[in-house]
């Protein structure tokens, strides 16, 4: 039997899966688990399949590099922690970002218009 996802199995997931570098932020998993159910993803089966699908493309998303611009911008924003070494290291996204990453790779252009209503962008 399939085991069901949680807030907790899907952050097992995600930790599981991707580098320890990206396991930073707080999150509860709640509305991450949310947007899996919304696109069908219910159980930890069916989540695995989907980041191991899509791990190579989502990891050189995260490992490309930031223009001069956002490391100005980012290094005003108080709430970014150890830009440095994010930009040293080439990597920007924590875990619930390159689980939407993910969903994004999947479900294209339906994803990104869930994520403008969600996110109230016209």
């Amino acid at each position: 039997m399939q085991e069901k996802l949680t807030p907790n199995s899907v952050y097992q997931e995600l930790s599981k899966t991707f580098p320890k570098q990206n396991d930073f932020g707080e999150s509860d998993y709640i509305e991450e688990l949310k947007e899996l159910l919304f696109f069908g993803i219910e159980t930890k089966e069916e989540l695995e399949k989907l980041l191991l699908k899509h791990k190579n493309n989502i990891l050189t998303i995260d490992r490309e590099p930031l223009d001069e611009q956002h490391v100005k911008w980012y290094n005003q924003d108080p709430s970014i922690d150890n830009l440095e070494n994010k930009v040293e290291n080439n990597y920007w996204f924590a875990l619930p970002a390159l689980l939407r990453i993910s969903l994004e790779l999947e479900f294209g252009d339906e994803y990104e218009k869930f994520a403008n209503e969600r996110d109230q962008i016209d």
